[in-house]
């Protein structure tokens, strides 16, 4: 409970609805399933970490809102936004001044991201790697940021360490309580703030990442995304997307007045516990380089259920 105690000291005061959203939430108050996001993965000063710093700024752009296009076409029904996943702290081998084998990105990189994706209706989603430091130091520091209506958190559990692991030498895993604290910590915001509904995108490739994943706990106005990380062939990267989403329910307890029901202890209430898919949006990492083939968005879309993010790095 420590954990989401501490969400309300981020938080800050409280602005006017109308300073808080500036007309920068032009998508309206919800996002997910209304919307399919497709966005480009990386950081603008490396190529090698993504797209997003692959070519130049027009150059990614135009391939950015070409591949939304196609998403369009395949499915006309569902209107696509576009979305820029810049990695704002970024994992590294070296321990660095703190220790904490991560580096943040200066808020005149992270702020001209923003910029960017405003100047081209875009979203801008914050991707975390904590390495040895924790979610909530890092999200403290994207704070100012995480407050925006058209910012969104994406955490990475493969880079954060366990005690005396380094980043891209063991994989990193991340228990609930800290996923918890992050969803508690948007959910606090988008009220304070008045904001649109927040994301938070977790990304995962293999069970030890997330261990216990059933623990998660549902926000109203936070939707959890589970993205399907990692490269490689299509026939394994698709079942692992459908066994991710489909067959890891995350059952809960709605208390309601019925003789239905088991008579418990909510406040005299009859309870019934159901299996429910907490994750309601799926999503599925593509790699332009390293996926042999590289999924169409047709084949994406033939996914149960389909991805409402697609994610290009």
């Amino acid at each position: 409970m420590a954990w989401l105690a501490c969400a309300a000291l981020l938080v800050g005061p409280a602005p006017a609805r109308a300073q808080a959203a500036a007309g920068l939430d032009w998508f309206g108050p919800t996002l997910l399933p209304k919307y399919r996001i497709v966005s480009y993965y990386g950081n603008p000063l490396s190529a090698t970490m993504g797209v997003l710093g692959q070519g130049t700024t027009q150059e990614m752009l135009a391939r950015l809102a070409a591949q939304e296009q196609a998403y369009q076409t395949a499915d006309p029904g569902h209107k696509v936004i576009g979305a820029l996943e810049l990695v704002a702290v970024v994992a590294q081998r070296s321990p660095g001044p703190q220790g904490y084998y991560s580096s943040r990105m200066p808020y005149s990189v992270i702020q001209g991201e923003l910029d960017l994706a405003r100047s081209h209706h875009l979203l801008l989603i914050l991707d975390v790697q904590i390495g040895h430091a924790t979610v909530q130091s890092e999200l403290q520091y994207l704070a100012p940021f995480l407050r925006q209506p058209d910012v969104e958190l994406a955490l990475d559990p493969e880079f954060a360490m366990l005690p005396g692991d380094i980043p891209g030498v063991q994989f990193g895993s991340m228990p609930t309580p800290p996923i918890n604290w992050a969803l508690q910590y948007l959910q606090s915001i988008t009220v304070r703030y008045h904001l649109p509904q927040k994301i938070l995108i977790l990304h995962q490739f293999i069970e030890s990442m997330v261990p216990d994943w059933q623990q998660i706990q549902e926000q109203p106005d936070v939707v959890l995304v589970r993205d399907l990380d990692g490269f490689g062939g299509w026939q394994l990267k698709s079942s692992e997307y459908e066994r991710f989403i489909q067959q890891e329910a995350i059952p809960y307890v709605v208390p309601f007045k019925s003789p239905l029901g088991v008579r418990g202890a909510l406040n005299g209430f009859y309870v019934a516990r159901i299996e429910s898919h907490f994750v309601v949006a799926g999503g599925m990492k593509l790699f332009y380089t390293q996926d042999h083939p590289l999924a169409t968005p047709a084949m994406v879309l033939a996914l149960d259920p389909p991805p409402l993010v697609v994610i290009y790095q």
